[in-house]
């Protein structure tokens, strides 16, 4: 029964590879009659690119690729595909998160938060994702408590990726000059990641002092 299930899975992939396929070289042809003649060398030339980019000839090569990409994906045991990507299970923020003074004015306006993604085998992995960071102040009234919050979109994350001879991280930083007065105590910083691949939320936080 599982044989005739994965037989079944791999007709599923194959129709499905086709179907886009026939989509691409469709698409492609509309597109090449979208373009209108237009006067001077500069236009023909992009018509020409156009024309050269959705040929028959190299639609066909692009198909015969993905067609080779998908043979060798249908010859992969589909389980052992999925237990060989490394997926994230939780996320670390590191000690050298906290307030720095960036200014050498005495005074804390930067926080930093040098957040790692940790997959299955322990490892720091650059997972695609959104981040989200949150200062608290938990001495504070309840309803002054939250002092600020920061959304960071996928494109705009894997942009902060950096590291060290030891590890790598996601160095976020964020101007807090106009949100701290210097007399807070230990402040609480909770971070939240969303994991674009599987859609885990993981959740991690840190008490952080600003004096």
């Amino acid at each position: 029964m599982d044989r005739m299930a994965q037989i079944r899975n791999q007709k599923s992939e194959f129709f499905v590879f086709y179907f886009l396929a026939f989509i691409f070289l469709i698409a492609g042809c509309e597109e090449q009659q979208k373009v209108k003649p237009a006067g001077g060398k500069a236009q023909a030339l992009s018509q020409k690119e156009t024309k050269d980019a959705n040929s028959p000839r190299k639609l066909a090569a692009e198909i015969k690729q993905l067609k080779k990409q998908l043979e060798g994906l249908m010859g992969i045991n589909k389980q052992a595909r999925i237990e060989a990507i490394s997926t994230i299970t939780s996320i670390d923020v590191t000690g050298r998160s906290n307030l720095y003074d960036k200014n050498d004015d005495k005074k804390k306006e930067m926080l930093i938060v040098y957040l790692r993604p940790i997959d299955d085998m322990g490892d720091c992995i650059k997972a695609a994702g959104a981040a989200e960071v949150q200062l608290w102040n938990l001495n504070a009234e309840p309803n002054e408590a939250l002092l600020k919050s920061w959304e960071i979109e996928p494109e705009e994350l894997k942009k902060t990726w950096s590291g060290s001879l030891l590890t790598s991280y996601y160095k976020l930083q964020f101007d807090v000059s106009d949100i701290l007065t210097g007399k807070e105590k230990d402040l609480t910083l909770k971070v939240q990641f969303t994991d674009y691949l599987t859609g885990k939320v993981l959740k991690a936080q840190k008490v952080i002092n600003s004096r």
